[in-house]
């Protein structure tokens, strides 16, 4: 009886060894499967998903939003989400975000802000930016990226990186209108300025200025314009205008007219509040 107990044992422990050096094996060769589309809730954000199709899957909880590449597993947490559409073959002249042809991509809008993700061939977040309120040609310049986002016909067409005053009140916040456009042909402008001036009508109650600064045009004393200082774009560095590259300053030029909207956002006005994810 002992030997035939001792016998089973043997037997059943030697089972349990082959069956554990298979699943090993199993786990060690298994390639990587695809995200299943019916990805269990309570694994991610214990919601049901807000938008999914063949290529992602997005869920929601609270002011935050994750979006998850179903091939490959991975994830780009965004903002909130109030809308999603689906960008093909997306020419590089089509806005939005002229210059950047995309293959395959998602739109995803909210009260504030859009942003628009590539799925191939790359998954990333190829542009962010404010939403302009309305259907008009409009720029908007954020001063905590320090980013001028330009819209025509309402749709978001390019962003350019810029410098904004060097003290956050040199650069004055609200909304005003282009007054005046300057193409220098010799000795319009001063070196400092490049050689576009794009002036904006700042009212004097907003103006941080010296009254004596005569750096400035005809047309007021704040402006996006080019500069001497190449190596100050997209820092806080200018005595309160709009500073540019002077070739994309130039392409800004022939892009706006007199009278545009132009709205400038300070520091404490992106729209970003939410907590972050866990």
């Amino acid at each position: 009886m002992k030997k035939t107990v001792l016998l089973i044992c043997i037997l059943l422990a030697v089972a349990a060894v082959y069956a554990i050096n298979g699943l090993a094996k199993h786990y060690r060769k298994a390639p990587l499967k695809p995200l299943p589309e019916n990805i269990a809730k309570d694994k991610l954000f214990k919601d049901r998903s807000f938008y999914e199709d063949e290529r992602v899957v997005i869920y929601q909880r609270d002011l935050r939003a994750m979006v998850i590449n179903k091939q490959t597993g991975q994830k780009i947490k965004i903002n909130y989400i109030k809308k999603v559409e689906r960008i093909r073959d997306k020419p590089a002249e089509a806005p939005p975000l002229v210059g950047v042809a995309v293959k395959d991509g998602i739109k995803l809008v909210n009260d504030d802000e859009t942003n628009i993700i590539e799925l191939e061939p790359r998954f990333g977040i190829l542009a962010s930016y404010p939403n302009p309120g309305n259907e008009r040609d409009k720029i908007i310049i954020d001063k905590s990226t320090n980013t001028l986002y330009l819209y025509k016909d309402g749709r978001f067409y390019k962003s350019y990186p810029v410098a904004t005053g060097k003290d956050p009140r040199y650069t004055p916040e609200g909304r005003f209108k282009i007054v005046n456009k300057v193409k220098d042909n010799g000795d319009e402008l001063k070196p400092q300025l490049g050689d576009r001036w794009i002036g904006l009508g700042v009212p004097y109650a907003k103006d941080m200025r010296a009254e004596k600064d005569k750096r400035a045009p005809v047309g007021g004393k704040y402006g996006i314009h080019g500069t001497n200082e190449p190596d100050s774009i997209g820092k806080y560095a200018s005595g309160g205008c709009i500073r540019m590259d002077n070739e994309q300053v130039a392409e800004l030029f022939e892009l706006v007219e007199v009278n545009m909207p132009v709205e400038i956002r300070g520091i404490d006005q992106a729209p970003d509040t939410a907590p972050p994810l866990k």
